[in-house]
């Protein structure tokens, strides 16, 4: 008896979920910092943008929400040289670009005009690198090396009314300001100090290590 009640309770969340549910998106601008492992391979710092949807934001009945996050992170165009010339017709290598998606948890209040909060996510990243090489008399070369990870942090962050009712949080805009630490497995991702090329031929060499970064996000949180 004891357990058919516990399902029924459950049931009865379910379905009321609707009525608690206060959908809400957000963008951002973000920048990455290498830490740990990660940042005695790669100095550059990373630039991108994250977009976030809550299917249900925190509420008076439920202070956490729940929704996805999707983030793009790159880490720059790096111009090669020849050796010798110290010129080559083409000469690109984007490396170590982060597509991420990821499952987000937040608490945070449901009502003010400033509203701090913590949150948590688990997700991953598809890791991607294109280097083209070439001179006028070679047939241009292209690398492609890639990886995927698995990737789990925390971040805390602060919510400020920019626009609309602080209680009724229907068509209200906030500007977000948050920091996340991300941890990652252990991944394969292209030394991109080591790419050369000798007689039409791309060499290079891969680094295995942890991509744990500190993000910084700056955006607006949007309430519908």
């Amino acid at each position: 008896m004891h357990k058919r009640l516990q399902l029924l309770a459950l049931i009865l969340s379910l379905i009321n979920l609707p009525n608690l549910a206060q959908p809400s998106a957000s963008l951002y601008f973000t920048t990455a910092i290498p830490v740990d492992d990660f940042s005695e391979y790669n100095s550059n710092v990373g630039f991108g943008g994250a977009m976030e949807l809550f299917l249900f934001s925190p509420s008076e009945k439920l202070p956490y929400g729940f929704g996805i996050n999707l983030s793009y992170i790159g880490y720059g165009i790096h111009f090669l040289e020849d050796p010798d010339s110290e010129h080559l017709d083409m000469s690109f290598n984007k490396a170590n670009n982060f597509a991420s998606a990821h499952i987000l948890f937040q608490i945070a209040p449901h009502t003010g005009s400033v509203r701090p909060y913590f949150e948590t996510l688990f997700g991953g990243s598809y890791i991607f690198s294109r280097t083209e090489m070439g001179y006028a008399y070679h047939h241009p070369q292209t690398l492609w090396v890639d990886d995927w990870v698995w990737s789990y942090g925390w971040g805390v962050g602060l919510k400020l009314l920019a626009h609309g009712d602080p209680v009724f949080n229907s068509g209200s805009v906030y500007l977000d300001l948050k920091v996340r630490y991300m941890m990652s497995t252990e991944t394969t991702y292209l030394d991109r100090n080591s790419v050369a090329f000798y007689d039409g031929v791309i060499e290079y060499n891969l680094i295995k290590s942890k991509t744990d970064m500190v993000i910084v996000f700056l955006g607006l949180f949007f309430f519908f």
